[in-house]
């Protein structure tokens, strides 16, 4: 009665399976029209519960071998009643009914149950669609299913017979328990051809399920027995006994090995061999990808996986006295015990730690009196040492061609040689500390504090130029390079600096500037005269040229059709002459800049631009007074204009990026490309002669130039020009008024 209320409670349980498994297929149709415009690919995996980890690596690999997106369900057919056929029935009966309205593109079938459950009833539950298969070790037809391809793998039978009998050459007897059906039976079948081999052993056969007089027959085995298990446990609707319990008695009677060391092994059970279900479940996902990616299931050939892996109990080597010697390269060895250092490594660690310690106390005792009397002996010579190197210092520094001054760590210099108390007339009393500063000229004196003092703060190295009274009252410039200087024991002792009167080269880059500035200027005017002339002259004798040839068109019979053809394409020639000549007086000196400032000349300069050469200049303009001085707005409109030239002859691109900012006290040009990019050191000191009268423009407005540009990264070219304050606050009342 027990049995027949179990039985009746499963089927009870997997009626409420199928119902709910009809009921979630029926709602996959009510999905939104969107979802059925998407491009997935959908996988129904037919598995038998004996692999999930496999299962999620073969999703892992069908994905990393497809790009598209993939949606994966599974329906577990792992069932006590799998093997009667009207559960079969009704099970593809639901699959039918819960996949009718959902498109499948592939079938996996995991596991021999399920690949010939795909095979029977694919006709009727999802006709057409390729099945891969996986994790099969029984017999393949001689003529394959058409549409189908898959992984066909080893069953372990020949390596774990083979492991069995190497580790127990005195055998006798080889007991096989198995069941007298299903998969099981097929594994029996395999273990049986096999064992034909080995003629020194004598083959038992304990077939049939998990019951006490199993048990029975195997306490009759005799003693010289190794078996072989292969009893599948079933769910947790199987008797009370089953095949688990005939395991831990058999283990504890004879050397028990398996196909499946998954569930032996932990369980009394010694070694086995079965397939490498990771390199399956690989295989198996790229054949998926393949037949996604539109190739026939029937044109992949079956891949055969012979890869075995090896797992052993080590707590059953040491009871069966098997040495670990005697087992195969690369195999899996679980339960191993810790060994008695490993048991015990933290206090032994510990011990150690305190000996060595001790020790260490000890001979460190030892080393503090012997250093202490050193050190003594050391101080006495440092102390001497110090008063000579002092003496040296000070006479190669005030005979040194430069001017040496030394701060300590509080900011206030203690030292100044000869040649700057020479320089400055002033006594050495009258330096120390912050005296010095009192010779800087009072419009450099603010800005050399502050570089001073945020060197000092960071501790780094600084330069700096300013301009420092000599004896005679005449102010001079001065480079001044001052580095951190530090102590024996690494503590920070101050700076050290040297200085240099740079008043003759101050004044030769300012001739240098003044002649760049009066080029520049001459240049303008050329450009000036050159673009009057030709809008002025050259540009109204073509406009004049062009109105005659119209009234020569106008005047030409109508029978002439081919003069007048001719004339009608002089004129649009001429047409586009002047458009280009034009143009060209437009480059060369923009009106707009000067009646209508630097922000409507480059809006139309970038207008222009983009229209002659097919391109797109974005530019954005901020914040740009319209009554710059002449000489910012020429400046940076020539900027403008070189850097854009610059990067549709360079980049490799057409898109284009200039952006006009100004602030309380300076205008910000920038233009960006994404193009190709370059090296612009190296540019400047071969060809990039743009580059360079860039930046001689910005410096007779005091302005800066930076590039920032990396190959196959893009090229920003950056401005940025001062504007004083008067010139500002004129700028703005004009701009209010």
């Amino acid at each position: 009665m027990a049995r027949e209320a179990a039985i009746e409670s499963s089927f009870a349980s997997f009626s409420r399976f199928i119902i709910f498994l009809v009921l979630l297929f029926a709602l996959l149709p009510m999905a939104p029209p969107a979802a059925a415009q998407t491009t997935h690919k959908n996988v129904l995996i037919l598995s038998g519960d004996r692999g999930r980890v496999s299962i999620n690596q073969m999703e892992a690999s069908l994905r990393a071998h497809f790009s598209q997106p993939v949606n994966f369900s599974v329906v577990d057919l792992d069932n006590p009643r799998f093997e009667q056929k009207s559960f079969q029935d009704n099970l593809a009966e639901a699959l039918q009914q819960g996949y009718s309205g959902e498109r499948l593109d592939l079938v996996v079938a995991v596991m021999t149950t399920s690949l010939h459950f795909a095979v029977q009833y694919r006709d009727r539950v999802f006709p057409g669609v390729p099945i891969v298969f996986m994790s099969n070790i029984s017999p393949l037809p001689e003529k394959m299913w058409p549409g189908v391809t898959g992984v066909q793998s080893t069953d372990g039978v020949r390596e774990t017979i083979d492991l069995a009998l190497r580790f127990h050459p005195n055998a006798r007897t080889v007991a096989v328990i198995s069941k007298a059906s299903g998969p099981d039976y097929d594994w029996f079948l395999a273990e049986h051809s096999e064992l034909l081999r080995h003629q020194e052993v004598r083959e038992i056969d304990l077939l049939g399920p998990a019951s006490t007089g199993l048990l029975q027959r195997v306490a009759e085995l005799p003693p010289d027995t190794v078996v072989l298990f292969q009893l599948y446990p079933q769910d947790s609707n199987q008797p009370a006994f089953g095949a688990l319990d005939v395991l831990a008695d058999v283990a504890q009677r004879f050397p028990t090995y398996s196909i499946l060391p998954h569930i032996t092994l932990g369980r009394g059970g010694v070694a086995g061999a079965s397939y490498d279900s990771t390199k399956d479940a690989v295989l198996a996902g790229e054949l998926g990808a393949r037949v996604l990616s539109g190739e026939r299931a029937d044109d992949i050939p079956v891949v055969q996986n012979s890869d075995v892996v090896v797992s052993v109990d080590w707590r059953q080597l040491q009871r069966w006295h098997i040495p670990e010697s005697a087992l195969p390269a690369g195999s899996l060895v679980l339960y191993r015990e810790p060994t008695l250092w490993e048991r015990g490594r933290k206090y032994f660690l510990i011990a150690i730690g305190i000996l060595l310690l001790q020790t260490a106390l000890i001979l460190g005792l030892f080393w503090q009196r012997a250093a202490r009397a050193r050190i003594e002996a050391e101080l006495v010579r440092s102390n001497q040492q110090i008063s000579e190197s002092e003496a040296r210092f000070r006479l190669v520094a005030n005979t040194a061609p430069v001017m040496i001054w030394m701060s300590g760590p509080d900011r206030l210099c203690t030292y100044f040689n000869q040649p700057w108390l020479e320089f400055t007339g002033r006594s050495t009393e009258a330096e120390l500390g912050n005296g010095w500063a009192e010779g800087i000229h009072p419009e450099d004196s603010e800005k050399c504090l502050e570089t001073y003092t945020k060197a000092f703060d960071q501790r780094q190295s600084f330069q700096m130029e300013y301009r420092l009274r000599r004896h005679d009252g005449e102010y001079r410039w001065i480079f001044d390079l001052g580095v951190p200087r530090w102590n024996a024991d690494g503590s920070f002792a101050g700076y050290i600096g040297s200085c240099l009167d740079d008043t003759e080269r101050k004044r030769a880059e300012e001739a240098l500037s003044s002649v760049s500035r009066r080029l520049i200027e001459a240049h303008e005017e050329e450009r000036t005269w050159i673009a009057r002339e030709l809008h002025d002259d050259v540009n109204q004798r073509i406009a004049l040229l062009a109105v005659n040839l119209t009234n020569l068109e106008m005047s030409v019979a109508t029978s002439d059709a081919s003069t007048k053809q001719s004339v009608t394409r002089i004129r649009e020639e001429l047409g586009d002459l002047g458009s280009d000549v034009q143009a060209l007086s437009h480059r060369l000196h923009s009106s707009k800049l000067e009646y209508l400032g630097l922000a409507a000349a480059a809006h139309g300069f970038c207008k222009e631009f983009s229209e002659r050469h097919n391109a797109e200049v974005q530019l954005h303009c901020e914040n740009i007074p319209r009554n710059l001085p002449p000489e910012i707005s020429l400046c940076l409109f020539r900027v403008l204009q070189e850097a854009v030239q610059n990067a549709l002859k360079y980049s490799g691109t057409r898109q284009f990026e200039a952006r006009l900012e100004g602030t309380s006290s300076e205008i910000h040009l920038r233009v960006q490309d994404s193009g190709i990019g370059f090296d612009p050191d190296s540019e400047m000191h071969r060809h990039g002669l743009g580059l360079i009268s860039m930046r001689e423009r910005l410096k007779l407005v005091d302005g800066q130039l930076s590039i920032h540009s990396k190959p196959q990264r893009g090229t920003t070219i950056y401005a940025c020009v001062p504007l004083k304050s008067e010139m500002f606050a004129v700028t703005k009342r004009a701009a209010s008024a």
